[in-house]
């Protein structure tokens, strides 16, 4: 943008960078702190939320980034050291303006992450912001590296208890209780075709729910 060009130094520790689909505001990774900017690069938010620091050990990931709209910021983590067993990865899910942490989401395996912050990123996300893209390995080292693809279903209802468990044609679903009427779900790797969701209280109440949507 004409007179608003910024100059830094040339070992600046800002690593990351993501951006809504207007321009409107940009997400950056700079001192290992999460940055909001506006669409004249000025300094307009520091998300945080008290719930990240509840991961003993989390590692930040190259690949901070901005729903189209602005409203989001998609940021990943490792629940401990890259290509250590039983670490996982993860995603936060931001509001932009408040920090406040709208959903987190555990992926099966790690991100990769022997490609330094200046040179790669393992999360992308689609033009709509409905689906992820993240760049997984199940020990962290390139030669088991794949593509994970992350979409997220909303089921809304009623009767619905913290602790509920979905699964989709059999195959057991990540889920987030949101409140009695809302589990937000990633859902698993699927075969095209009718999908039925069978949800599951603490208590044993269970429902299910036959074509319920349709896997491409």
């Amino acid at each position: 943008m004409p007179n608003q060009f910024v100059t830094s130094a040339a070992n600046a520790s800002s690593n990351d960078l993501g951006a809504a689909a207007d321009g409107s505001l940009f997400v950056l990774q700079a001192n290992g702190t999460t940055e909001v900017r506006a669409a004249d690069l000025s300094l307009t938010s520091i998300p945080a939320s008290a719930e990240i620091t509840q991961i003993p050990g989390r590692v930040s990931v190259p690949g901070v980034t901005a729903h189209p709209s602005g409203a989001l910021i998609y940021q990943p983590f490792l629940t401990g050291a890259p290509a250590s067993p039983g670490v996982r990865g993860g995603i936060d899910i931001l509001d932009a303006h408040s920090g406040a942490l709208r959903l987190r989401i555990f992926l099966p395996q790690q991100f990769m992450t022997d490609v330094d912050g200046l040179h790669g990123g393992f999360l992308a996300t689609d033009e709509n912001g409905q689906r992820l893209f993240a760049i997984t390995s199940s020990d962290g080292t390139p030669q088991n590296a794949a593509l994970t693809v992350v979409a997220i279903l909303t089921i809304r209802g009623s009767g619905f208890q913290n602790g509920a468990t979905v699964a989709i044609n059999g195959k057991t679903a990540s889920v987030t209780f949101k409140d009695a009427s809302t589990l937000s779900v990633v859902v698993p790797s699927l075969t095209p075709g009718s999908q039925q969701i069978t949800i599951t209280n603490p208590d044993g109440e269970t429902v299910s729910l036959d074509a319920s949507f349709t896997a491409n």
